[in-house]
């Protein structure tokens, strides 16, 4: 069976206005750029959630924004901002500026830094208190898109210098086709900045008082390996920790949110289906998907943005990972050395499935880069900064080329559509494949990859 991803073929130059849906009204390339609108049918609701785990030694609790498909009122919604606080944005500033010199500061207050995104904070989860009825409709709605009853999970993993916030346009489209997202924050140092709460025994109304982990700048790049390979593994304890969580949320545990939000969590109870649990993550998110896929077989497969290797030990590099991993690159980011490590993980990882010799790949997105596969794309301030990284995409048109190639990704490998197991253009090459995408690398690596 001949399969195209039919996104791919048609799109060539990505309006929001032609996705809009559930009232957003994201602005298009021609105005001021805006986070795109989910490219699914379902709303989308956000919350954030800070859990102290029992007998956590390192503290701080575990602090992840989760994505999901809601249910609105009949008042028109209220979109919630990009990041939470102006704490994130002047780290999330002052870090883009370290690596970026030109970029010019500006008030934290300004829309186009910390624009509205399409889901509403504290939203209910679709159908989650509605008649029996309205539920198994809701159900019909999950299960167009996933094949479960139950929402599938994936855990998403920030970027050097970046937060839990900082790529929720493609959270928010993954929810709008039915999954439900936990982007974590990673407490290593490796964040822009991150909230912990601490008990406060003042006689404040809350019961816990702001702390921030600042972002650690390495004093020698050069020798940076120890510092980030110790990064890796605790955020890949954080990914696992983060598939914990929403166990016990599935579970019906209760859970003692330290954002002090008020949500009822009891909404998660029985609605996801951890057999069906992904991770994914950009850059230095990437390297973290992979340590976790080594760690923990519950992860069923994993989509690595645009990796940073160097923090994989090389063990890691000739033992590879048994379950599916897609890496999308960027053709204007990549480094030779960067995508050898990429070859050398493809080759040594083991098939846990007869029907493929290999299920790890590598994809290079042509005339892309770095920044096309986050939320920096679509803020207006950065725009200095994206001239330093430039790509001749637009960049709508850049992020429905990286979202359509992980939703057939996921597809085939972690939701199991019958559509995707055969021939798909866009992941196994051949007639129909998409022009923008390159099996392998465009950089004069000693090697190319198989398809998928």
């Amino acid at each position: 069976m001949r399969k195209a991803l039919t996104t791919f073929s048609r799109v060539v130059c990505y309006s929001p206005s032609a996705a809009m849906n559930h009232s957003w009204s994201g602005r298009g390339p021609r105005e001021s750029i805006a986070i795109p609108a989910p490219t699914g049918e379902l709303p989308v609701g956000c919350i954030d959630l800070m859990h102290q785990f029992e007998g956590d030694k390192l503290g701080g609790g575990l602090l992840v924004r989760l994505f999901y498909p809601a249910q609105f009122g009949s008042a028109p919604p209220s979109y919630t901002n990009w990041t939470s606080h102006s704490k994130y944005l002047q780290a999330y500033l002052h870090f883009q500026r370290t690596w970026g010199p030109g970029l010019k500061a500006a008030s934290v207050d300004n829309p186009l830094l910390n624009p509205k995104i399409p889901a509403v904070l504290g939203a209910d989860l679709y159908a989650a208190h509605s008649t029996p009825g309205a539920r198994a409709v809701t159900e019909l709605h999950t299960q167009k898109y996933t094949g479960s009853t139950g929402l599938p999970v994936i855990v998403y993993c920030h970027g050097l210098g970046g937060m839990r916030c900082d790529n929720s346009a493609i959270c928010c489209d993954f929810a709008s086709h039915g999954y439900l997202v936990a982007a974590v924050e990673h407490r290593d140092q490796s964040a822009c900045t991150s909230l912990q709460r601490v008990p406060s025994f003042s006689s404040e109304r809350s019961r816990f008082r702001d702390e921030w982990i600042e972002f650690y700048y390495h004093p020698n790049p050069a020798k940076e390996f120890p510092l980030r390979n110790r990064q890796v593994l605790q955020r890949s304890r954080d990914a696992i920790l983060a598939l914990e969580l929403l166990t016990m949320l599935n579970e019906g545990v209760e859970v003692h949110n330290m954002m002090e939000a008020h949500f009822d969590f009891r909404q998660f109870q029985g609605r996801l289906d951890l057999r069906k649990a992904a991770i994914m993550g950009h850059s230095f998110g990437g390297a973290t998907t992979i340590q976790a896929l080594s760690q923990d077989h519950r992860f069923q497969c994993g989509i690595a943005m645009d990796c940073w290797m160097l923090p994989i030990h090389p063990d890691l590099l000739e033992t590879g990972v048994t379950q599916p991993l897609l890496f999308i690159n960027s053709s204007d980011f990549q480094w030779a050395e960067n995508v050898r490590a990429m070859f050398k993980l493809s080759h040594s990882s083991k098939n846990d499935s007869s029907q493929r010799p290999t299920t790890t790949n590598i994809i290079t997105l042509k005339g892309t880069s770095h920044g096309n596969q986050s939320d920096i794309q679509f803020l207006s301030l950065f725009s200095e900064l994206r001239a330093q990284f430039p790509s001749s995409r637009d960049p709508y048109t850049a992020f429905r080329i990286n979202v359509d190639l992980c939703h057939a990704f996921y597809r085939r490998h972690l939701l199991r559509d019958p559509a995707y197991q055969g021939h798909v253009a866009n992941l196994d090459g051949g007639e129909g494949q998409s022009e923008h995408i390159l099996f392998g690398s465009n950089l004069p690596v000693f090697e190319q990859t198989s398809k998928l």
